[in-house]
């Protein structure tokens, strides 16, 4: 995949994607999927084909430490994109949610040390990012491929945060593909040996996924996505749904009913 885009100098960067917290209310995906009535998965698919490669912007997440804030206004620009007309919040939204979940001041850059992503999921639940709100939220099973693939299609998109090895800064200079080096996960590919980051998966095929990180399309591999995550979600959002349903073919008032009834039986527990 050949894309024009300048090197980064990284060496200025801390992270963006502070370490995951576990939180017992958090629903699992596997929950809505036993219980939902699913539309058939393609074996490929990608949400992205409606924006051009050059207009995803890095939403300044290469100034500041954002990037779990970038990923959801990433995922706005999927949704709308498909939808109807697309959607792209400005930088200022971005960083409004940013200062909300996270004690950066933006005025002398003091405490840009990155947010948890579940804190960022929670406060989307509850207000608007970029204009946009999500339904709910709900983790994958870990190293579950299979509930990525459906994540992807059925919601748009899949929020990822990763522990990124070194490795990964060369590649996303050089090859613009994420994958595991030959050797295996030994000196720089060592898992957490840059930093914390939050990426989102448009597509997939063929064992590999199509990412949005730092406004720059690339490829991360299944397996890299196994070896380096830390945490998956799919989010639910009126943003993706047209004429009642979503683009992939899930009814929004069942959707609604579903996710409901499961929130209803985890607080009678």
């Amino acid at each position: 995949m050949k894309q024009k885009s300048k090197k980064i100098d990284f060496s200025k960067m801390k992270f963006g994607r502070l370490p995951h917290t576990e939180d017992a209310r958090t629903l699992m995906l596997s929950k809505y999927l036993s219980q939902a009535e699913l539309p058939s998965i393609p074996k490929q698919h990608n949400w992205g084909k409606k924006i051009k490669r050059d207009n995803w912007g890095d939403m300044g997440n290469l100034q500041t430490n954002l990037c779990t804030c970038a990923a959801a206004g990433h995922l706005i620009m999927t949704w709308t994109s498909n939808t109807g007309r697309l959607k792209r919040p400005n930088n200022e939204a971005i960083l409004t949610a940013y200062c909300a979940v996270s004690n950066y001041d933006p005025k002398t850059k003091q405490n840009d040390d990155g947010v948890e992503s579940l804190k960022v999921l929670k406060y989307w639940r509850k207000n608007q990012i970029g204009g946009q709100q999500i339904i709910a939220f709900a983790k994958l099973e870990d190293k579950n491929r299979q509930q990525l693939i459906q994540t992807i299609y059925l919601f748009g998109g899949c929020y990822i945060g990763l522990n990124l090895p070194k490795s990964a800064e060369r590649q996303y200079n050089t090859t613009k593909k994420w994958t595991i080096p030959r050797g295996g996960k030994k000196r720089d590919a060592k898992k957490g040996s840059w930093f914390g980051h939050a990426v989102l998966a448009i597509g997939y095929k063929n064992e590999e996924l199509r990412i949005i990180t730092w406004g720059i399309e690339m490829i991360m591999t299944m397996d890299f996505w196994e070896a380096y995550s830390e945490e998956s979600y799919a989010l639910f959002s009126e943003a993706f749904i047209k004429n009642e349903k979503t683009p992939s073919g899930i009814d929004i008032d069942q959707l609604r009913k579903d996710i409901n009834e499961i929130l209803d039986k985890k607080k009678r527990v």
